[in-house]
């Protein structure tokens, strides 16, 4: 019995940093988004900064589905 509830809880710390490091990644991808858009001359590394980034997000998102957890409601992102 002990065990199970353990393991509950480490589950739920890790889906807890899951969620925050998605929240870290989605501002600083909408931060570099909003200065691709707004630059007229960005440097590649930018750009390629941007393009981990959102593999980064896209990953994570796909972990939190398939652990089945959700954002808390205001901190779901729009769907494409």
């Amino acid at each position: 019995m002990f065990f199970k509830k353990r393991k509950r809880v480490i589950r739920r710390k890790g889906d807890d940093r899951l969620l925050a490091e998605i929240d870290v990644l989605k501002s600083r991808l909408d931060q570099q988004r909003s200065l691709l858009s707004h630059k007229a001359d960005y440097s590649d590394h930018l750009l390629y900064q941007v393009k981990l980034n959102e593999a980064r997000y896209l990953f994570l998102l796909k972990e939190v589905r398939h652990r089945h957890r959700t954002a808390p409601r205001g901190k779901r992102s729009k769907s494409v």
